[in-house]
């Protein structure tokens, strides 16, 4: 025998703060939302680059110029990997607008066109 389900109790039942489908729901939407602020599915690394460095520093500031007077906007830890540009000024290179790191610790990585 096959059971009719009514369309109306369905709605209500995941609609219905109180139960699991509605709290299942809430939980992927923020789930997703988690996971778009945390940047993983954007490319704000710049990983898609022609230059792609990981930081062989343990701690290693970003400056808004290039040169250690710079305002610092960021620091990153060993292992971080980050796109980057080919221009290097005062041994700081580009990783984005306003941002250079040191680059003697910057290690491209394989197949990088860091040059």
């Amino acid at each position: 025998m096959v059971k009719i389900i009514d369309p109306s109790k369905l709605r209500k039942k995941f609609l219905d703060p109180k139960s699991w489908p509605f709290a299942l729901m809430i939980a992927l939407l923020l789930g997703l939302v988690v996971l778009i602020d945390k940047g993983s599915l954007s490319s704000e690394s710049g990983l898609s680059a022609p230059c792609r460095v990981e930081v062989s520093a343990d701690v290693l500031t970003v400056h808004s110029t290039p040169d250690s007077t710079g305002t610092i906007v960021a620091t990153l830890h060993r292992g971080d990997l980050r796109g980057a540009q080919t221009t290097v000024r005062n041994g700081y290179r580009q990783l984005g607008d306003n941002n250079w790191a040191l680059d003697q610790a910057l290690r491209p990585l394989p197949g990088s066109k860091c040059s």
